[in-house]
């Protein structure tokens, strides 16, 4: 059995046409098939939705959490509540086709246990472009070579048991799938596609919803923004001796500069400096916090099963 797990928040508007199209593609795949899904407490009528469609599939369910708890959490429940070899992982909105879902399967009978999809092209906005070259270009700079994540993915992909199984013992609350799947490693396979833009609805990642997700994916993978404290601090005390140096040649040897725009400018290089230095202490010391009070990843309000 291949269970397939699917993330909700406030999908009403789409539901309908990925059920129908999920339908359409796992009854040509000669495999008995789970469908998970989770409602992250969606303020629409999401669960009504599900509920009326989520029959078709032999075997389903929905989890209904109390809060919303973000969607690694809802990955992770259902990742927690599945039953099968193997765990599909796809949002509902759509702009991960289910038509790969075939693919998937084929390349994990091969004997590959993480088969994630990777996006050719993709139809976004230029800022979202942007923070995503921006994302990728720090990750690979702080992050140890061996735990990269390939270029242009995202959460859909299919992992088996053997990665299941880990996944469900790394309990940390600030998690990044992707970054965990390639910590864990074992044999991976790529499948490209052309991504298409999103036709109905609207995304529920915004600006400060990406800034906050890039954050969690770096400082959940990597101490290189602390050891760059270090670096910063070298660098600044580099900085006054030259600049000490340059001050007492001309005073002693030239006629020295009036006023102090110089001193200022320095004064204030130095201050956004440690400013920033103290923030992003600030940032792991806050993800210590939540770590420490070993609250649950998620809380499950109900299980409808079908």
């Amino acid at each position: 059995m291949i269970s397939i797990v699917i993330p909700c928040f406030n999908e009403e508007i789409i539901i309908d046409d990925f059920i129908d199209e999920l339908n359409k593609n796992i009854s040509e795949i000669d495999e008995n098939f789970e469908v998970i899904f989770i409602d992250n407490k969606s303020n629409d009528k999401t669960v009504f939705k599900i509920k009326d469609k989520f029959k078709i599939f032999k075997n389903s369910k929905i989890i209904c959490l109390t809060n919303y708890f973000g969607k690694e959490a809802a990955i992770l429940s259902g990742i927690d509540n599945c039953k099968g070899e193997s765990c599909i992982i796809i949002d509902p909105d759509l702009e991960d086709p289910p038509g790969l879902i075939k693919e998937m399967v084929n390349e994990w009978k091969k004997g590959f246990n993480v088969v994630y999809a990777v996006r050719k092209t993709m139809k976004t906005t230029f800022l979202k472009k942007i923070m995503r070259s921006i994302f990728y270009f720090l990750y690979k700079t702080l992050v140890d070579k061996n735990f990269l994540i390939p270029h242009n993915t995202g959460d859909f992909r299919l992992i088996d048991k053997k990665i299941i199984e880990q996944l469900k013992n790394m309990r940390e609350r600030t998690r990044f799938l992707r970054g965990l799947v390639s910590f864990i490693g074992a044999k991976q396979k790529s499948i490209e596609f052309d991504r298409p833009f999103r036709k109905k609805g609207k995304s529920k990642s915004n600006l400060f919803f990406l800034i906050k997700y890039g954050f969690d994916a770096l400082l959940s993978s990597t101490a290189g923004p602390a050891n760059l404290i270090t670096k910063f601090g070298v660098f600044s005390l580099s900085m006054v001796f030259a600049f000490l140096t340059f001050i007492l040649i001309n005073k002693f040897f030239f006629n020295p500069y009036e006023g102090f725009s110089f001193t200022i400018i320095l004064i204030l290089l130095l201050f956004s400096l440690n400013t920033m230095m103290i923030g992003i202490v600030g940032e792991y010391v806050t993800r210590i916090y939540n770590e420490v009070k070993q609250r649950p990843n998620y809380i499950v309000e109900e299980i409808i099963d079908s």
